[in-house]
C-alpha cells in the first residue's frame, strides 16, 4: 500500500523533472528542454508548431503528484487508486507523444539527438502506473 504511493510520486517527479532536462540537443551545443517550442508533422504532412509541450506533462505529473500523496497519507483509498490508474495510462500515451514530437522536430533540423528529458516523459507515468495498479491490488493469504 505504502509502496505503491511511494511509487505514484517517484513517477510524477520523475515526468516534473524531466520537462526542465534537455529534450533536444543540437549539433552547435544548444539545448531545448519541455518549455520550448517544437516542429511535429500533422497528419496531413505539413509541419505545425507546438508551443511549450512540456506544461501538458506538468500539468499531469502535478495530478499525479496530488494522487499520489493523497494515497500516502489517506491509505488505501481505492477511487483515489483507479483515478490515478488513469491519469498514469494517459500520462504513458501523452509522454509516447512529446517523444514522437521531438524525434520528428529532430528529423527536420537534421543533426542534433534526443535528450534524456524526452526520454524521461513516458518512463515517469509508466513508474506511477505501475505504483497506482499496486495500490489497488489486496494482499490474499492462501490457506
Amino acid at each position: 500500500m505504502v509502496v505503491g504511493a511511494v511509487l505514484v510520486v517517484v513517477g510524477a517527479l520523475i515526468s516534473l523533472i524531466g520537462v526542465f532536462l534537455p529534450w533536444l540537443s543540437g549539433a552547435a551545443g544548444e539545448t531545448g528542454n519541455g518549455l520550448d517550442d517544437y516542429l511535429f508533422e500533422n497528419a496531413d504532412g505539413e509541419l505545425q508548431i507546438m508551443e511549450s509541450p512540456g506544461t501538458a506533462m506538468i500539468v499531469g505529473a502535478v495530478v499525479l503528484l496530488g494522487l499520489g500523496l493523497a494515497l500516502l497519507f489517506a491509505g488505501r483509498v481505492l477511487a483515489v487508486a483507479i483515478i490515478a490508474i488513469v491519469v498514469a495510462a494517459i500520462g504513458v500515451f501523452v509522454g509516447l507523444g512529446m517523444l514522437g514530437i521531438v524525434s520528428d522536430t529532430k528529423d527536420f533540423v537534421g543533426d542534433g539527438s534526443i535528450g534524456v528529458g524526452a526520454v524521461l516523459q513516458p518512463i515517469g507515468p509508466l513508474v506511477a502506473l505501475a505504483g497506482a495498479i499496486a495500490a489497488t491490488a489486496k494482499r490474499r493469504r492462501f490457506r
